[in-house]
């Protein structure tokens, strides 16, 4: 049995709706906020991963940085210190044009074949980097042996014989040659 208290509301309607549970609106007021602090909890989480990769990446920038001294330094192109990154670039661009006589000599010395000597050497840097070679060989083929053995070193570029000469020097028959060619400046790096 039911008892009066039971079924007896002398309450209004309103007043008992907002007396008891939850209405929507407190409902979708939580849920927003439970998004909110969904959203809010991503982008820290990738802000703390982009932060982490900064970190890695200037750490990589400063090992590439101490390289890059130590190969100027190598090749000896230094820039005075607390000179700008533009003015660093600038250069290290002319220094770059400039040629590594020393690497010229380094790559004669691995080619130059047995019976062939230098009587002179002429370097010039202007519009083209070239180098005239004045000297003699024992036969036609040691010269023509050197010229191929410049070109497939793939320092020096296009070789061309001004002339060889047959000539007797104390008795003995030489050639005397001439010849000039360009130097790749990108390739120094090239042994």
């Amino acid at each position: 049995m039911a008892m009066t208290k039971d079924y007896i509301n002398l309450l209004p309607r309103e007043e008992k709706t907002a007396s008891g549970g939850m209405n929507t609106g407190m409902l979708l007021l939580i849920l927003c906020a439970l998004l909110w602090l969904g959203v809010f909890g991503w982008q820290a989480k990738q802000a703390w991963g982009l932060k982490r990769q900064v970190t890695q990446l200037t750490l990589k920038k400063q090992e590439l940085f101490a390289q890059l001294e130590a190969i100027q330094k190598e090749l000896g192109l230094t820039v005075p210190a607390g000179t700008s990154p533009e003015t660093a670039a600038l250069i290290h661009n002319l220094l770059g044009e400039r040629v590594l006589w020393s690497e010229v000599f380094k790559q004669f010395a691995r080619i130059v074949p047995k019976g062939l000597w230098f009587d002179g050497l002429e370097g010039s840097t202007g519009i083209r980097a070239e180098i005239r070679i004045k000297g003699g060989a024992f036969s036609y083929l040691t010269v023509a042996e050197f010229m191929l053995a410049m070109e497939k070193s793939g320092y020096f570029e296009k070789p061309q014989l001004l002339y060889a000469q047959k000539a007797a020097v104390q008795g003995q028959d030489v050639i005397g040659f001439e010849i000039l060619c360009g130097i790749r400046r990108a390739s120094a790096g090239a042994r």
